[in-house]
């Protein structure tokens, strides 16, 4: 943990402000907050309450105060601006990171008075830092635990992939240090889709590796054009380099390898009917166990599918087992005697995209659910008191 406060970085002021109880403003990177933040002060009253009160714009906040990962040479102006929310803090204007800056790079943070509410034409210039939180001697620890999915043979129109790591990663771009390559050695060309959002969850352990889309389903363009990225009875590796770095700013502790077959297509709506479902006992607190005739989407089996009773959905814990072919379920409490529901949610999807009685190759994307909920499908089971 810092043992500092605040860093204070000073800066050049043209001319003081027009309020006397102003004085030259100064960035401030101050990490005696959750996260670091960055902060402008140095303004006055009036003009702090003046900018709360006129509740600008996203894009007016960042004319006002821009922060941008430093950059070699003129492309300062180039950079797009570090993600993150805008507040009048106390006697300050904060920058709040989406996620936490990284530790040794340098940031070039640019305040600029004249877009403050009624500031004058010919008012004080701009001001610019550059800040930095201390970099650390760390040694890499983090490493990928596993890749989902576990089976060694996926469909040929796998959607996507989820890659668990056993720390939170930092905030650059999973797709640079992601490979796909044959067995022959060969990298193959433009596997993934290219997105600018990054795919992880919550805690940044998990992120998610999507299949081009566009490639995957038949008549489209992409697929017309390139056709699918994997080809039925071949041997992929999918490679995680080294270089990626976790959220301390070190990159990985080794590189990481996931070979894989690749079987048929997967054309075929989901079927709950050949689910098979083993109720526990009564009065236990036994797991119980759903088992798929196919594996099923990971990260979507952990949030679409789960137990009510009379309506009231049942708190435990889920485990996913026999890759990605076992769901189960231990309550917190003992099972009640009587009729439950395994509630499976409309978004749950096999490896390729198939939804119940909804393939992906067949859907056409033009059905607009009216309700914002998902659909529920409920499967009764008995839980009976063994004698």
């Amino acid at each position: 943990m810092l043992k500092i406060a605040a860093v204070f970085v000073l800066t050049s002021f043209a001319a003081a402000c027009s309020s006397g109880a102003a004085s030259a403003p100064q960035i401030v990177l101050r990490t005696d907050t959750p996260i670091p933040v960055i902060d402008v002060t140095g303004l006055s009253s009036r003009q702090l309450d003046t900018l709360a009160q006129s509740v600008p714009t996203a894009e007016q906040w960042t004319r006002l105060l821009r922060v941008t990962v430093k950059a070699a040479g003129n492309g300062a102006a180039d950079m797009p601006p570090v993600a993150g929310t805008y507040a009048v803090a106390g006697k300050a204007i904060r920058f709040i990171p989406m996620f936490p800056l990284d530790a040794g790079r340098e940031y070039t943070v640019a305040f600029d008075p004249s877009q403050l509410p009624g500031a004058a034409a010919n008012g004080p210039a701009a001001v610019t830092a550059v800040v930095s939180l201390p970099a650390e001697t760390k040694v890499p620890s983090t490493v990928v635990d596993r890749v989902y999915p576990s089976v060694e043979v996926i469909p040929q129109n796998q959607l996507r992939m989820y890659i668990q790591f056993s720390a939170p990663m930092g905030n650059r771009s999973g797709l640079d240090y992601i490979r796909l390559i044959d067995e022959s050695g060969k990298e193959v060309v433009d596997p993934f889709l290219p997105l600018e959002a990054e795919f992880f969850n919550g805690d940044h352990t998990r992120y998610t590796v999507f299949f081009d889309p566009g490639r995957v389903k038949r008549g489209i363009l992409p697929n017309q054009q390139m056709g699918r990225a994997l080809e039925p009875g071949r041997r992929y590796t999918l490679v995680v380099s080294q270089e990626w770095r976790d959220g301390r700013g070190v990159p990985l502790k080794s590189e990481f390898r996931r070979q894989f077959l690749v079987g048929p297509a997967d054309e075929h709506p989901l079927a709950t009917t050949n689910w098979r479902i083993e109720p526990p006992a009564a009065g236990s607190a036994s797991p119980l166990t759903v088992t798929f005739p196919e594996p099923l989407d990971h990260g979507l089996l952990m949030r679409a599918v789960g137990v009510s009773r009379d309506g009231v959905s049942l708190d435990g814990d889920v485990r996913i087992e026999n890759g990605e072919t076992r769901w189960t379920f231990t309550p917190r409490q003992p099972w009640q005697a009587g009729e439950h529901q395994l509630v499976v949610l409309s978004f749950l999807e096999d490896l390729a995209g198939n939804r119940i009685g909804r393939a992906f190759e067949v859907d056409n994307f033009e059905r607009v659910d009216k309700n914002a909920e998902p659909e529920r499908h409920q499967l009764p089971f008995q839980v009976e008191v063994k004698r």
